[in-house]
């Protein structure tokens, strides 16, 4: 069983680029009361949160259509099964007739209490534990990059100025990396009973860094949610969308 809880907002844009899936549901709104809430009955899900980029309405479209193709696609268990469905999604978007945008995903397959994070651009996935916030996923930017490469650190890269140059997602704006061998960042993990997953878009991680975030949430995360989406509401410009998974 997993209780869920969840938010989106188009912050100052003119739309809603962002899409949540929470395990076949599908929610894609300018604006949301806030958190929503579900309890899933079964030993398995899937979360995930999209942010789609692109000329006009294309960006809303990309992420759309990556959370509609989850929703067809059974996701067994496993980091090759993930990979191979999220490889069928970027073809599937190849041959879609979008021309030139693409979204990033970000994402957990749970199994009870264990969980396999995949990403695909700068949305991420985080776990919630008493000491700190974790950085599970792995974005595919170019100030990951710096940070990969020492450059610069963790840290500094929140306040970087090109923070926000994606560099992998899907859609046919990444072709080419995809035609490379370039593959989605995939990890098994484990929650442990106090612990949560915190999946979002970058409308929250590049707007609270995550020593506020754990803050906020501190010492409950499922109490203390709504203290997160609140200091969020404050400093918001871009779309965000956020889910909070707990494992029961």
């Amino acid at each position: 069983m997993f209780k869920v809880l969840f938010c989106m907002d188009k912050g100052f844009r003119d739309c809603q680029q962002d899409c949540i899936y929470i395990n076949g549901e599908i929610f894609q709104l300018e604006y949301m009361k806030c958190p929503q809430e579900r309890k899933i009955n079964q030993n398995s899900a899937v979360f995930a949160v999209c942010d789609g980029m692109g000329g006009l309405s294309e960006g809303e479209k990309a992420s759309s259509f990556v959370c509609q193709m989850l929703k067809k696609c059974d996701i067994p268990f496993s980091k090759d099964s993930i990979y191979r469905v999220l490889f069928r999604i970027q073809k599937k978007f190849e041959s879609s007739g979008f021309v030139w945008s693409g979204t990033t995903v970000a994402g957990v397959v749970m199994n009870g209490f264990k969980g396999i994070v995949f990403n695909a651009g700068d949305s991420r996935v985080y776990k919630y534990t008493d000491e700190r916030l974790i950085y599970l996923s792995h974005d595919h930017s170019y100030v990951q990059s710096l940070v990969d490469k020492g450059i610069i650190s963790y840290q500094e890269a929140f306040y970087y100025p090109e923070k926000y140059i994606v560099e992998f997602g899907i859609g046919d704006l990444f072709s080419p990396d995809w035609k490379k061998g370039k593959k989605p960042y995939i990890v098994e993990d484990k929650l442990e009973e106090n612990e949560a997953y915190l999946i979002c878009t970058d409308g929250l991680s590049d707007y609270i860094p995550d020593s506020q975030i754990h803050y906020l949430l501190y010492p409950d995360p499922l109490k203390n949610f709504k203290k997160l989406i609140d200091q969020l509401d404050k400093v918001k410009s871009d779309n965000y969308s956020v889910i909070l998974v707990k494992a029961c």
